[in-house]
């Protein structure tokens, strides 16, 4: 009966421990962090020029660099302001705040494409580009928990209608945008999974299979795509959602405790047979 008695009790306090561990709150505030650049090597970002401009063999991507957050292309001398100039711009990086955990969307990073209706012909042409980010999480403030990445392609499509990805747009050639990166990470703290939602506005969509086709692409790719002539900023936000998870530890316990249960039954069977 004693033995009985010892398994019984060792078994509880199994499940003691193993619901004490699962309880554990989740972390309810986090700092985070982002950075956002340009990828300025020669295979990420890369321009055209049909025809020579006099007197301008520099590099675009030197001559035209305004600082690391707007990268500018077009007539030499002209101006984004003037229409003579597209550029990509990057917001709010580097930035950091404070995310709650189930809580609402907080801002990352924004993006606008300065798409310039006046470009001359003996001017530079971005043709593709990269921006990549880092996100990070500390706990308390203070120690980095985890980082997800993720990037935007950047494709300038010919302005031509016969070769168009998507045919009877009222401005010739919409620029597409592709999201590639780590949207659906998730990282385990403290008997948590925590996954993040990452959404925009405008928002990212499904792109159709030309326009993933036409950024080099598999189709089923996701982001968008922005009209020529229009300036458009696109604003990326994202949350943590927290689900609980028993540690390992607390599972092997719990199973410990139902093996000193089922052993009682044994021998009880054998003890009245």
């Amino acid at each position: 009966m004693r033995h009985l008695t010892f398994t019984r009790c060792a078994m509880a306090a199994a499940l003691v421990l193993a619901t004490g561990t699962a309880a554990a709150a989740p972390v309810t505030t986090w700092t985070y962090s982002i950075t956002s650049a340009f990828d300025t090597s020669s295979s990420a970002t890369t321009f055209v020029n049909s025809n020579s401009i006099p007197g301008q063999g520099v590099n675009p991507l030197t001559s035209y660099w305004t600082d690391s957050t707007l990268l500018q292309w077009g007539t030499v001398n002209g101006s984004i302001a003037a229409g003579s100039r597209s550029g990509l711009g990057i917001s709010n990086s580097p930035a950091s705040g404070t995310v709650d955990t189930n809580g609402g969307y907080v801002a990352a990073n924004s993006y606008t494409h300065y798409n310039g209706s006046s470009l001359l012909n003996n001017s530079y042409t971005l043709s593709t580009t990269k921006i990549d980010s880092v996100l990070s999480l500390y706990a308390g403030g203070l120690e980095k928990i985890f980082d997800v990445a993720y990037s935007v392609y950047f494709v300038e499509t010919p302005n031509n209608e016969a070769t168009c990805p998507v045919k009877g747009e009222a401005k010739t050639c919409s620029d597409i945008f592709v999201l590639v990166g780590s949207f659906s990470d998730a990282f385990y703290y403290e008997g948590y999974e925590y996954s993040f939602e990452f959404i925009s506005n405008p928002s990212f969509t499904q792109l159709t299979d030309a326009q993933c086709i036409a950024a080099g692409y598999d189709a089923g790719c996701y982001g968008f795509a922005t009209p020529e002539g229009t300036s458009y900023t696109v604003d990326f936000a994202f949350r943590l959602v927290a689900t609980e998870v028993p540690e390992p530890a607390s599972v092997a316990l719990l199973g410990i405790g139902l093996l000193g249960l089922a052993g009682v039954r044994r021998r009880k069977g054998a003890a009245q047979s």
